[in-house]
């Protein structure tokens, strides 16, 4: 049984990630710069001390066993907490203002965190991209402060609604629908449609707003990205819709849905235990104040 004595150190369990990942003992050697005869010997001690296989050997080198694939998002989520852990001490013991990282898909930084930060020097200095589905995991497994997401968070971390930002439908110029000052989904049947890929908040909202004429459009396109959604639109390959403002000489035009206006809300999110939780209280309520007091289109 192990004890807080036993546990493997973080260099260890680090180095056992390295193996997971480059498949083969000898290439994570020379990645992590020591020798493969020091490595094995890692391994080996870290099964003996776990009680229990860690790797099975194949033709071209090692792939994690059953129990090897049990433990790497356990490691993982025990590194990010410790790289958390540093930052928060390096920070503390500098007597340096706190900064922060956020977690947020693409579209969020470029919509929200970096006009956000331009604006009001808010203490954000880095970010960890992914897909909105994935966001929240990086504020579970500490590799990030604070998330700013457009799905909502689990019940377990501190949050608050910070934005509804108005979902644009974008349109070459010549395009009939061009005209209107909305466009309702009513007015999308038989169009073909350019969307944001499975997983983002967005995508929820568009495939609810289009439920009601689901059998009479055409999905044609669903990259994961904004830019190359309105890239594509631009070209004349679909109508594309998003919350970020149009680009490649298109034009955007208000979503509606049944006549309502179409929302993607925005929350922010942290862990409730975090080392300066009232500091990213204090942020989320800068970030919903400035969200409030934004010009819409």
């Amino acid at each position: 049984m192990l004890n807080a004595h036993n546990l493997p150190d973080l260099r260890v369990l680090a180095h056992f990630l390295t193996v997971v990942e480059a498949g083969s003992v000898t290439r994570a050697a020379s990645m992590l710069r020591i020798t493969q005869p020091a490595l094995s010997r890692q391994m080996q001690q870290l099964e003996q001390r776990l009680g229990t296989r860690l790797f099975d050997r194949t033709t071209t080198g090692v792939r994690p066993s059953s129990a090897g694939l049990t433990l790497v998002p356990l490691v993982r989520s025990l590194i990010d907490r410790a790289e958390g852990v540093q930052r928060a001490v390096e920070q503390l013991t500098a007597d340096a203002p706190v900064r922060f990282r956020a977690a947020c898909p693409e579209a969020t930084v470029r919509g929200v965190i970096a006009p956000f930060v331009a604006e009001t020097s808010a203490p954000i200095t880095g970010t960890e991209i992914d897909l909105a589905v994935r966001v929240y995991d990086h504020v579970i497994g500490r590799s990030a402060d604070l998330a700013v997401n457009t799905l909502p968070p689990p019940l377990g971390l501190e949050s608050e609604l910070i934005d509804s930002a108005p979902v644009q439908v974008h349109v070459t110029p010549g395009h009939p629908l061009a005209e209107l000052e909305s466009i309702d989904a009513s007015d999308l049947v038989d169009a073909s449609i350019i969307v944001l890929a499975s997983g983002s908040g967005l995508r929820q909202v568009v495939d609810r707003a289009l439920w009601p004429v689901r059998d009479r459009i055409t999905i044609v396109a669903e990259p994961s990205s904004s830019d190359l959604a309105m890239a594509l639109a631009s070209t004349g390959a679909g109508i594309c819709i998003d919350v970020v403002g149009p680009q490649f000489g298109l034009v955007g035009r208000t979503f509606t849905s049944d006549r309502q206006r179409v929302m993607m809300p925005i929350y922010a999110a942290w862990e409730a235990d975090h080392f300066a939780a009232d500091q990213l209280r204090s942020l989320a309520g800068a970030l919903t104040a400035w969200s409030s007091g934004r010009v819409r289109d």
